[in-house]
């Protein structure tokens, strides 16, 4: 736990119990009107945080942390075809310096992600993905 979570934790704790300890002091009728006070303020401020979320929320792909049994590959903002071979092999034009209209312009990353096999993400391709499979093993 970091420092800065940590004192949020205590902060949050101390604001908790000073709220606890003033409820209690004004008694079961009073309080009651408070805490009704309290609620709206409370419900106001948890719209607003939604609100913010949902339009500051990037259209973005990623692969932050990301332990892999396989290989990695991000693609973002290519003009034209992009193949994905097997053994790992990328191959695809140069990208675009700004992003085609109705492609994608956030960007990429998975925080803590892991995966058992290879993970591709994709985003923003004018043209088409082909993602080879491996050559099946033959006893």
């Amino acid at each position: 736990m970091t420092k800065r979570v940590l004192l949020i934790l205590v902060g949050g704790v101390v604001a908790l119990g000073g709220l606890a300890a003033f409820l209690v002091l004004q008694g079961l009728d009073a309080a009651d009107k408070w805490s009704s006070v309290l609620s709206l303020f409370f419900t106001i401020a948890g719209c607003a945080l939604t609100l913010v979320g949902l339009l500051n929320r990037p259209s973005a792909q990623s692969a932050d942390q990301t332990v892999t049994g396989g290989s990695l590959h991000q693609i973002r903002n290519v003009t034209g075809d992009v193949v994905i071979g097997t053994g790992g092999a990328t191959t695809a034009p140069p990208t675009a310096s700004t992003p085609a209209e109705g492609q994608g312009a956030g960007t990429q990353s998975a925080h803590g992600a892991r995966t058992a096999g290879d993970l591709h993400q994709i985003d923003g391709v004018g043209g088409s993905v082909r993602i080879e499979a491996p050559p099946s093993a033959t006893p």
